[in-house]
């Protein structure tokens, strides 16, 4: 039988195991490698239903999007509608793990074209002006302009914040990480320690999308540097039509071995 000193060093033991744990596991953070991984904004015919984004956890350890936002607003421009994920800024309710991808659709319905979003892992919702698939979590508006995601064929951009702040216009110290595209004359912050974008990714045509660099490489340099024209393709790993796309090697630690490591599969 223990004796109540040994009990207490073992209260003690468990209280840090688990303080350790929840510091290894804390909530979006700006330095945290959760980034953008594929941009479908450019498609054929009436694209409201088919428009997505992809985010990546590039990183090692889990990351939690509870409370985070997405907006495609800039430093100092327009207003741009400001969507935000369920939970409370720092809470542990959605986590995306090392290797994970998820499609964020504007709407998670079977679109006019292809790809299918109904499926999708979570959908933009504005409460009066949009389709919502009640199977799939929301992203819901929460400031900024007043409508539904709208992502412009030409010259725009997107940033995903930690959520600390959710008005307009997004303080550039929360920005996780960003993407401009097609000589967006307002270009959104790339990341918290890069307000700026030295370069916004070329366009893509249409019916194509934005990729990011296999294995998440970010130089937060610009957007030019970690970009390339792809097929759209969400859920799926980048692959470059050219080595060339990508400045720089994939990361030796790949999507796969990371999904075998936390997943086990």
């Amino acid at each position: 039988m223990r004796t109540g000193r040994a009990l207490a060093a073992s209260a003690i033991v468990v209280a840090a195991v688990l303080a350790a744990c929840v510091e290894q596991t804390e909530a979006l953070q700006t330095w945290d490698r959760v980034v953008f991984s594929e941009i479908y904004y450019y498609v054929p015919g009436f694209d409201a239903h088919n428009e997505y984004i992809e985010i990546e956890n590039a990183g090692g350890t889990v990351a939690f999007l509870d409370g985070a936002v997405i907006s495609d607003e800039g430093d100092d421009g327009m207003p741009e509608p400001i969507f935000r994920f369920p939970g409370v800024q720092g809470g542990y309710d959605y986590p995306i793990w090392p290797g994970e991808r998820m499609v964020l659709a504007r709407d998670a319905v079977v679109g006019e074209l292809t790809p299918d979003l109904s499926d999708a892992d979570w959908e933009f919702v504005h409460p009066s002006d949009d389709n919502d698939n009640p199977n799939v979590p929301n992203i819901m508006h929460c400031g900024g302009y007043d409508q539904d995601l709208a992502l412009a064929n030409g010259g725009d951009g997107i940033l995903l914040a930690t959520g600390a702040d959710t008005t307009t216009t997004v303080d550039c110290w929360t920005v996780v990480d960003g993407v401009n595209w097609d000589g967006v004359t307002d270009p959104v912050p790339i990341g918290y320690a890069a307000c700026s974008d030295a370069e916004p990714a070329p366009g893509v045509p249409q019916g194509n999308c934005l990729g990011r660099c296999p294995g998440g490489i970010d130089h937060n340099g610009s957007s030019a540097e970690d970009w390339f024209m792809m097929i759209p393709s969400p859920g799926e790993v980048n692959i470059p039509s050219h080595p060339s796309d990508c400045s720089s090697p994939v990361e030796s630690t790949s999507w796969g071995r990371l999904k075998a490591l936390y997943r086990g599969e």
